[in-house]
């Protein structure tokens, strides 16, 4: 089982339309994978749960999407030369060991032409440090604004190079 984690809470994000490429790619694989937006998780829970407040719908959401799964595709948008707060936020309330040893993806969104490099660097330095492994083949994408049509990915080569991590990271 995969976790897509859309590591975005912002409404009506292109990070989204990138996601759910990745779904559809892995349904067509016809491997098993769930979904979790970080839009779907209020920003009050993980506030409260920073400051040592149990929040059971989180806990539960933890359980299902985190805990209980070997592999991670993280898909972070570019926000401020790095990843989004939130994704930040999300990552410490978790208990220390709940990457230990997890399998992890990394795509990261821009509009500009850094495709998150730096972002996905920066995520990478601090998944290292949880003890998760990350699939070495992080995939930039840049000028997403252009990639993108009636909601979907338009490029040919963008939508090759998301199947290529794809089947690198089924047999990571």
């Amino acid at each position: 089982m995969i976790t897509i984690l859309n590591a975005t809470n912002r409404p009506d994000n292109r990070t989204s339309v990138i996601s759910q490429t990745y779904q559809q790619l892995l349904i067509s694989m016809d491997v098993p994978f769930q979904y979790l937006s970080l839009e779907d998780i209020k920003g009050e829970w993980l506030i409260n749960k920073s400051i040592g407040l149990n929040e059971e719908a989180l806990m539960s959401l933890f359980e299902k999407y985190i805990y209980e799964v070997p592999k991670l595709i993280i898909v972070s948008p570019e926000y401020n030369g790095s990843f989004p707060g939130i994704l930040k936020l999300f990552i410490d309330v978790l208990p220390h060991k709940a990457f230990d040893g997890k399998k992890i993806a990394l795509a990261g969104v821009a509009t500009g032409r850094g495709g998150n490099l730096r972002g996905l660097d920066h995520l990478t330095g601090i998944l290292h440090y949880l003890n998760a492994h990350v699939l070495p083949f992080k995939l930039p994408i840049s000028g997403v604004s252009a990639l993108i049509k009636d909601g979907k990915i338009n490029d040919e080569f963008l939508l090759k190079d998301i199947q290529k991590q794809i089947n690198h990271f089924v047999s990571f």
